[in-house]
């Protein structure tokens, strides 16, 4: 199993992965010994050397990289000596929590091949994974246990730093013109002559709906086939007119046609990519520059303030977690048996 690096020396930010054991195939560049001696092997050093260059990394030497490896040796050992431990039970409740989260994310089930195919693509195996797994969460536990009141009194952003933020970052908070909707909506078919026999209905609806002889409410319980929005008066939330997933799913012409009407109108027969539709509008906000006291979304009452300052509560705790992390390193390393071997 390839060994990774868990702790950086360069930015003291930890990045999960999988860690390897000492073999004695190649000559050892370092040896740590704080409960156990353990050889650091030169082909380990090359290895892991070579990930970094893969990653990119510039005006990084193996020194460095030697560094962090006796880093993450000092570390995992000063927990186990404290007791630290994560069984495999405890690793196979993270791997489904972690599952559960992206089918979250991605708004329904994901198959176990699936979700496995994925974890292989970005980690090489299951395995490399789980292990990945388990070592952030001794970090984590280790971590807590010798500086967890560092890690409790993290410093909140002040109003004079959020306006500072908002002021260098205030065209990223651009909000998109965006409209609230709701459909009528029968779906496409492969059968041509269905398809002009239901945008004739949807036509004759939207017809009767001008008239006023049927309310638009009334016409989803009657005519739609959208299941998910029928029980909800047709409701399918937001859309704005950055929403590339929704252009290519509906296309341009239907997208540019919702995008086009004002609050509280009704539309005729409108045909999209996926069916046709009749679509009212609730709500319709034009494009523009959020101010501190906006939403985030149409969808999140997160209001910008309050963005900016879990973005920067969050780098006071990052700051904070690094000098931790480093200090509790360098009290590790004073107490362990460290041997550098290696000359380059």
């Amino acid at each position: 199993m390839r060994k990774r690096s868990f702790i950086s020396v360069l930015v003291l930010l930890i990045a999960a992965a999988s860690l390897y054991s000492a073999s004695f195939i190649s000559s050892p560049a370092a040896t740590v010994n704080l409960i156990r001696n353990t050889a650091i092997t030169e082909e380990q050093l090359d290895e892991e050397y070579q990930r970094y260059v893969d990653m990119g990394a510039a005006g990084i030497t193996k020194s460095d990289v030697l560094q962090t490896l006796i880093n993450d040796e000092v570390f995992l050992q000063g927990a186990e000596r404290d007791g630290i431990s994560v069984s495999d039970r405890q690793v196979d409740q993270m791997y489904q929590q972690v599952k559960a989260n992206a089918e979250q994310q991605a708004g329904g089930p994901i198959s176990d091949a699936d979700f496995e195919a994925e974890v292989v693509r970005q980690f090489g195996s299951v395995e490399a994974y789980r292990q990945a797994l388990k070592e952030q969460t001794i970090i984590n536990q280790y971590m807590m246990m010798k500086r967890g009141t560092e890690l409790q009194n993290i410093p909140e952003p002040t109003e004079d730093e959020i306006a500072a933020f908002y002021r260098r970052n205030q065209q990223s908070f651009f909000q998109s013109e965006n409209v609230k909707l709701a459909h009528i909506y029968i779906p496409k078919t492969d059968d041509e002559a269905q398809n002009s026999e239901n945008k004739a209905l949807l036509e004759d609806v939207a017809s009767q709906i001008a008239a006023g002889e049927i309310t638009f409410e009334k016409a989803v319980s009657q005519y739609s086939q959208d299941a998910g929005s029928k029980n909800v008066g047709g409701d399918i939330g937001w859309l704005t007119a950055d929403n590339t997933v929704a252009r290519q799913g509906w296309g341009d012409a239907f997208c540019d046609a919702v995008l086009s009407m004002d609050a509280g109108e009704i539309s005729g027969m409108l045909e999209s990519n996926t069916g046709y539709h009749i679509v009212k509008v609730s709500v319709h906000n034009d494009a523009k520059i959020l101010t501190l006291d906006d939403p985030v979304s149409p969808e999140d009452p997160t209001t910008v303030r309050d963005y900016i300052r879990q973005v920067l509560l969050m780098q006071n705790y990052q700051t904070v977690y690094s000098q931790q992390l480093s200090s509790l390193i360098a009290e590790l390393r004073s107490e362990a048996q460290i041997n550098i071997l290696y000359k380059g």
